[in-house]
């Protein structure tokens, strides 16, 4: 879908001597948090985002926000503990133009009970598109992953936090294109042809060479539905991360520099970066899995980005998220504050290592390479996909700005055959004492790979099935073009 780039405003709430933070994503603006409730245990927030959409038509899916919790003691200070939600829905409120997309529950995505109420996905009640405008949510909160709960005798800090997702939904999809670098395949065909995904079952797939790997029916395949992030992490998303774990682990988590569009600084013991709204790179794996730890999210499979950007659709050779295998890339950029970043080129739709890398022009100058906003080249709704460069689920910058690392299919390159063990499992919102992942299942020693392309690669590495970039492992690698997003 289209989205209008809008500049945001951040307000500070201040309550009992206690911080209540607002929080914002590019087109999402949290504010008015409270607590409220006969035993203080309901926390309440105004949400607002932009251009929201929820049809009945193609693509046949809805945005939503992933709406999460973060508390600590006000006096105590130290660590922030992830809030656990009531799975009584009853025990929430919301106002009419927003509702649950799905109820809250404390099973994982096999139905296994657990500690997995560490959020609710919310979306707009109604069918249509257009801007969801100070909506109220009042969440109950009935503990922490970490154990520590709401008291009424004491004051808290409270940081009600959002992601913009987008839903995915069932159904059969195909991964490959024949034609891009090492491509998914269907085995024994020859000349290669891509593969048609129809279930979540086990299933024997051809990847690099002739190899094959046969994956188990957990791992993750794109069939099942499943809600992915709409834009790149960003800047801003990032220091909120960093800005609600421990300070160790987060010295450990956080990269201070300024250099190829990035710019991220501690100061006074708060992280902060000049451009928020832009896309989040010298993004390392192992930071990433931290981040969607932290978030309850999860990575996504390399099968569930082709599936997020191509739909249902047949495959194109050498096709780009916006579905055709051409292109015009983004070459005047004006703004250069976070907010007012605009591609004033008319029908840009790729920010990529091209004719003109720096992407001059306006008051952005030269030689400014780097990633851009998230969301840049959104434009009004008369506009499809190849205008917008949004992919056909509606999630933008899947081709070009940043790389995006997804879980691999396979392991070892002894054996290129041995399958990922990766089974999906959210994060919990706890890391470890350096700000590590520590969900189960997801591996050290798992390949990643990097999907999509970034402004310092060619155009080759920018399509769909392109697998160029495969079997890496070193988690600690920070990269200026690495980012990415992820899953629930």
């Amino acid at each position: 879908m289209n989205k209008i780039l809008q500049a945001k405003r951040v307000i500070y709430f201040f309550i009992l001597f206690c911080l209540y933070f607002p929080a914002e994503s590019n087109n999402l603006v949290i504010s008015s948090v409270s607590r409220t409730g006969t035993d203080r245990d309901v926390i309440t927030a105004t949400i607002s985002w932009d251009n929201s959409w929820n049809v009945i038509g193609i693509p046949q899916n809805h945005d939503a926000v992933w709406l999460f919790i973060k508390f600590r003691e006000c006096e105590a200070g130290g660590e922030w503990s992830h809030a656990l939600l009531s799975t009584n829905m009853s025990d929430h409120t919301f106002s009419a133009g927003i509702t649950p997309a799905q109820p809250i529950t404390n099973a994982d995505r096999f139905g296994v009970a657990g500690n997995h109420n560490t959020g609710v996905m919310i979306r707009r009640s109604d069918y249509g598109i257009g801007n969801i405008s100070s909506q109220t949510v009042s969440l109950r909160v009935v503990g922490s992953t970490n154990g520590s709960l709401l008291n009424s005798t004491v004051e808290y800090d409270i940081k009600v936090l959002g992601i913009e997702m987008v839903y995915i939904p069932e159904g059969s999809f195909y991964v490959g294109d024949g034609s891009s670098t090492y491509f998914l395949h269907s085995p024994g065909t020859n000349p290669k042809m891509p593969y048609k995904v129809t279930s979540e079952a086990s299933v024997t797939i051809g990847h690099y060479s002739n190899y094959t790997v046969t994956l188990n029916a957990s791992f993750p395949k794109g069939y099942a539905a499943f809600y992915y992030m709409k834009y790149e992490i960003t800047q801003g998303q990032y220091c909120d991360f960093l800005n609600t774990i421990p300070i160790n682990a987060a010295l450990s988590r956080a990269y201070i520099y300024s250099s190829y569009m990035y710019h991220i600084t501690l100061d006074g013991g708060v992280y902060s970066g000049r451009y928020p709204d832009r896309a989040m790179n010298y993004m390392s794996y192992r930071d990433l899995l931290s981040y969607l730890d932290w978030a309850a999210l999860r990575p996504p499979t390399e099968m569930e980005y082709e599936k997020a950007c191509r739909g249902p659709l047949d495959y194109v050779a050498g096709e780009f998220a916006w579905g055709t295998n051409t292109y015009i890339e983004a070459i005047n950029i004006s703004g250069t504050v976070s907010g007012t970043e605009i591609c004033t080129d008319s029908a840009a739709n790729l920010h990529f290592y091209g004719d003109d890398r720096y992407c001059h022009g306006g008051s952005f100058g030269t030689r400014r390479e780097g990633p851009l906003e998230v969301g840049i080249f959104a434009r009004d709704t008369t506009t499809g996909r190849v205008e917008t460069g949004a992919a056909y689920y509606g999630m933008m910058e899947m081709s070009g700005n940043v790389n995006e690392m997804c879980v691999q299919i396979n392991i070892n390159t002894t054996n290129p055959s041995t399958p990922s063990n990766y089974t999906g499992i959210w994060g919990d919102g706890i890391l470890t004492t350096d700000g590590s992942y520590n969900t189960v299942g997801w591996n050290d020693t798992e390949y990643f790979i990097y999907k999509g392309g970034s402004f310092s690669n060619d155009i080759y590495r920018q399509r769909v099935s392109d697998r160029y970039s495969i079997n890496n492992t070193n988690q600690n690698d920070r990269y200026n073009n690495s980012g990415g997003r992820g899953c629930r």
